[in-house]
């Protein structure tokens, strides 16, 4: 503010220069109070065009904000879909191993079952391996049971054939004899009467036994069957006969190890016949005849002679023995 200072009317000349002065400095007050407000004035000018400047840079930079949010947001979009997607495969995994644990636990048990089988199949084995080696041990003193055996029984077949050679030659001497004694008897003898003696009383002989079929049609289908054995035996040679084809044939084969005599009025025509008849065959020699029987058929024999003095015994077409006294 200008104050200006009123003196009285007549002044003095020191007093006129002081009132220059203050003037001067009020003046430039004045002029620096101006200054300031066009200083004052001119950066509020400059300044309302910076702000209307910088309004599209905002907007520039808004629309960039909003498009980086809205990348932002299609990232975060995007992440939550992976972030899904792991979540569903997280479970997948879950699952997947809650199954594989379950699998494992039964593999697990299946193979400690196959492991108690394993010990319980291989005590087995060793006790059947026991067992085999007690077998071939038991197979071998059977063997060797069975070797002395046959060489007893071809023993005993080398003394049967001897004796059946005995018989043979001792009915030679025999029929010589009764031819002899037939030509004595041609011519009268005078005999001295012998002296009375005691009689003695008789004792019965035992009467023995004796073997036949039931009949030729039984003796047939025995054969036929195989469960009978026929043989034809004479001259330490042996022939088997068959109905192999319906018909009678006869082979022959190796000397029979053992057999039960039959007589030969027992014997069907057509078996005496087709040994007759065969080549290389007995001729006019004596044939003895005997059979083979399956063993149920000898035990019931043992068993039907056992303790009894004689009789015939009979085998039946179905193989069944019976005895008849």
């Amino acid at each position: 503010m200008i104050r200006r200072r009123r003196h009285a009317r007549f002044l003095s000349a020191s007093a006129a220069g002081s009132d220059t002065d203050a003037m001067q400095t009020d003046v430039m007050r004045f002029m620096s109070i101006i200054g300031l407000c066009l200083m004052a004035v001119f950066a509020l000018v400059q300044g309302i065009p910076m702000q209307e400047s910088e309004k599209p840079v905002q907007a520039i930079q808004a629309a960039r904000i909003r498009q980086e949010i809205q990348e932002q947001q299609q990232q975060l979009r995007a992440l939550q879909a992976e972030l899904r997607a792991l979540k569903s495969e997280k479970e997948r995994t879950q699952q997947a191993l809650t199954d594989s644990k379950q699998r494992l636990a039964q593999l697990t048990g299946k193979t400690q079952q196959a492991r108690e089988l394993r010990d319980s199949l291989e005590t087995q084995l060793e006790y059947l391996g026991q067992q085999l080696e007690q077998g071939r041990q038991t197979l071998a003193d059977i063997e060797q049971d069975s070797t002395q055996k046959e060489h007893n029984l071809d023993e005993l077949r080398g003394r049967l054939l001897n004796t059946q050679a005995q018989l043979d030659h001792d009915r030679e001497e025999i029929a010589a004899v009764k031819q002899q004694l037939r030509q004595k008897t041609a011519q009268p003898v005078v005999e001295k009467p012998a002296p009375v003696a005691p009689v003695a009383k008789p004792v019965p002989a035992k009467r023995g036994f004796s073997l036949r079929f039931a009949s030729d049609a039984a003796l047939d289908r025995l054969v036929t069957a195989g469960s009978v054995s026929l043989f034809g035996m004479a001259n330490q040679q042996a022939w088997r006969l068959s109905m192999a084809t319906g018909r009678p044939a006869a082979e022959p084969v190796s000397f029979p190890g053992w057999f039960h005599e039959m007589s030969a009025a027992t014997v069907p025509a057509h078996y005496i016949q087709s040994l007759e008849t065969v080549a290389n065959g007995p001729g006019q020699a004596t044939v003895v005849w005997g059979v083979q029987l399956p063993t149920a058929a000898k035990a019931a024999i043992a068993s039907l002679t056992h303790e009894q003095q004689g009789g015939e015994l009979v085998i039946r077409s179905n193989g069944q023995v019976i005895l008849e006294k």
